[in-house]
């Protein structure tokens, strides 16, 4: 059985809060750990904080619980924040170091990204 929830958020930083939540409910069906969930928590909050003011006013944040993993898609997402997620990382701190750090999985498809964190490393 395959659980999925979609939220359509304001882009504003105080909603970050309620993607936080609903993760973490997801999250205990999974049995994922405080410190998993916590990393997948710190990539959804990097990529929303990057979103382009006047962008977007709503962002949409779909989670899903598959067999073993919690997927979670962002969109929509502006240019700049794809070619952050596209770039290969160098020394520097930059979102897809955060994004390849944080979570198992990142995948880029038209103006949303794919996470994905299983219940155990990968």
């Amino acid at each position: 059985m395959t659980d999925e929830i979609t939220l359509t958020l304001p882009r504003a930083r105080d909603s970050h809060a309620v993607a936080n939540l609903v993760l973490g409910g997801l999250a205990v069906r999974l049995d994922l750990t405080l410190e998993r969930l916590q990393d997948l928590e710190l990539a959804v909050d990097a990529i929303l904080d990057r979103i382009e003011p006047g962008f977007a006013d709503e962002v949409t944040v779909r989670m899903r619980v598959l067999d073993g993993a919690l997927e979670t898609v962002i969109e929509p997402l502006g240019a700049g924040v794809l070619d952050e997620i596209e770039r290969e990382p160098d020394d520097a701190l930059c979102l897809r170091r955060v994004l390849d750090g944080t979570v198992d999985d990142v995948h880029v498809d038209g103006d949303s990204v794919r996470l994905t964190k299983r219940v155990s490393g990968g």
